[in-house]
């Protein structure tokens, strides 16, 4: 069973700021003027509450995916496989395609992917405004893919690059590329994608390629002689991303409560986008299909104070949110659900202040302690690594076990441990203390062990403070005898780190280093444990 240890994806929100933010001074300095605060602020307040429901879902959604490909798969794939990359690249980006398509023809998935769409601007900021329940229907369309056998990880992959690559392409600051138009989307291509003119609408839905809109007849390039303008065909006229995120769907339940023919009630859901029962249609509404002209944005004026508060709220909320998203995996239940609230009332607050209102101020001396806690409760939060390997070794458990639990001769055998300091000699027992220095990828470290159990023949296990960064870890050695004589050796290695710094650079970096290096030590302790003259050894103990 393939299983999230942790969401990696959550590192792109400090890499996309970075980038927003090039962006940003890079039109300045042509002089180009394509932000506004408001809807950037928004943009972000909306890519956070997509954040918050992937973290909420994606566990488990993804866990339906690899139960189908345990079962159900029909062919065998190998994730170390070229061909493998090659031909899921395809795949994902061919279901992508037809999640959007169909996201933008009806009207129940509509409200899930309307939100993408409401930003009157176009520029990095509007790759993040996403809506909350895009990820609830989108994963259904992916299933395939498990039954074809695309290795779960493989999918992860190609599902990270699909969704990295489309973050360069919502730019104005970016012309046609030369030799991918056409083929790859592109910031022109997809420019008419968010653009609301009528020759424009509901065109280029490929994610990565644009071959499928070819194929299927939504391609249109982007035309000289008409300027996109950007937004959804119904004015928004908020800035709520509870609002937003809503808006669609709040329509279609009031409609099916109103109309008065059955069949509407039920059927408006899955009817062509923007489709409302006539005695539900007001003379404002237009499909969205039909697109609509340029028309003034909407950009209410707020105070300076509350601008700059909004701002700080949004950079503390996606800071939370990146160790949020990242650790969700690990996260008990009530902590994501308390993190989930702290994080949404934090947007709906940023926005009501970028509209001027202040009712909801109270509430937010409430929720700001709030967040302080949450933030510090994640930056602490203790992870654990487990780390086991196995190896056969030629002398009895008894022995094997003897061996191993001689710490003086640790370095002999594990290529980290650089000296050991113990008063006793041999194997050590219950209660027996010593101090170890390792060489450990990130400098040399000073543990202080203590023995917590040691039965002869079967298993000696140890605890140890790290004094230099203050993780624990336990070290346990289980033995057993092998029927056609020796034994097997099992190492597990246990370490719970206590702050996020250390947790995400063992994730990213040294995690793979020390496995690789434990496995290596089992080597060098078969080697040392099976030599010729280690019997004698053992029999003068």
């Amino acid at each position: 069973m393939v299983e999230f240890e942790y969401n990696f994806g959550a590192f792109g929100i400090p890499l996309f700021l970075i980038l927003m933010l090039v962006e940003y001074l890079a039109l300045k300095a042509k002089g180009k003027s394509l932000h506004s605060y408001s809807d950037s602020v928004t943009s972000g307040s909306m890519g956070a509450c997509l954040l918050i429901s992937e973290a909420l879902l994606k566990v488990y959604t993804f866990g339906v995916f690899v139960w189908i490909w345990e079962n159900f798969r029909v062919y065998d794939f190998s994730s170390t496989s070229l061909v493998t990359w090659v031909v899921f690249f395809f795949g994902v980006d061919f279901f992508y395609y037809w999640f959007h398509r169909i996201a933008h023809e009806r009207n129940i998935l509509w409200g899930a992917h309307e939100g993408h769409h409401q930003g009157e601007e176009y520029n990095f900021t509007t790759a993040i405004r996403q809506s909350a329940f895009q990820y609830g229907f989108s994963w259904i369309f992916y299933l395939p893919l498990a039954l074809m056998g695309c290795p779960p990880e493989v999918f992860l992959g190609q599902f990270l690059i699909l969704k990295g690559y489309q973050f360069w392409i919502h730019t104005q600051g970016i012309e046609r590329v030369p030799f991918i138009e056409g083929i790859f989307s592109t910031p022109s291509s997809h420019r008419v994608h968010h653009a609301k003119n009528p020759i424009y609408i509901d065109r280029n839905y490929g994610g990565t390629m644009v071959i499928w809109d070819r194929l299927f007849g939504t391609w249109q390039p982007e035309l000289v002689s008409e300027a996109c303008h950007y937004g959804t065909t119904n004015p928004t006229h908020t800035l709520s991303p509870l609002k937003l995120n809503l808006r669609h769907w709040a329509t279609m339940f009031s409609d099916s409560v109103h109309t008065q023919k059955w069949s509407d009630k039920i059927g408006l859901w899955f009817k062509p986008t923007g489709w409302r029962p006539a005695d539900c249609v007001g003379a404002d509404h237009h499909l969205q299909k039909e697109g609509t002209a340029d028309r003034e944005k909407y950009d209410p004026y707020t105070t300076l104070p509350k601008k700059i508060y909004a701002g700080i709220a949004t950079l503390l909320t996606f800071s939370s949110g990146t160790m949020f998203i990242f650790l969700s995996p690990q996260l008990e239940l009530w902590l994501k659900i308390s993190g989930a609230l702290i994080l949404v009332s934090g947007v709906i607050i940023t926005s009501s202040l970028l509209e001027n209102k202040s009712k909801l101020i109270p509430l937010e001396m409430i929720r700001l302690p709030a967040m302080l806690w949450f933030i510090a409760t994640l930056w602490s939060y203790p992870v654990t690594t487990t780390v086991v390997n196995t190896i056969a070794m030629n002398k009895t458990a008894e022995q094997t076990l003897a061996y191993a639990g001689d710490v003086s001769r640790w370095p002999e055998w594990h290529p980290q441990s650089e000296k050991v300091i113990t008063q006793q000699t041999g194997t050590l027992a219950a209660g027996d203390q010593f101090a170890e220095q390792v060489d450990t990828p990130i400098g040399q470290n000073d543990l202080s062990w203590t023995v917590e159990q040691y039965q002869p023949g079967k298993i000696w296990q140890a605890k140890a403070e790290n004094q230099t960064n203050g993780s624990h870890i336990v070290l346990t050695y289980r033995v057993t005898e092998l029927a056609e004589g020796g034994s097997q050796f099992q190492r597990t290695l246990d370490y719970t780190l206590p702050n996020f710094a250390l947790v995400s650079a063992n994730a990213l970096y040294f995690g793979d280093i020390i496995k690789e290096k434990s496995a290596s030590s089992l080597q060098r302790l078969q080697a040392a444990i099976n030599q010729l003259g280690y019997q004698s050894d053992l029999a003068a103990e």
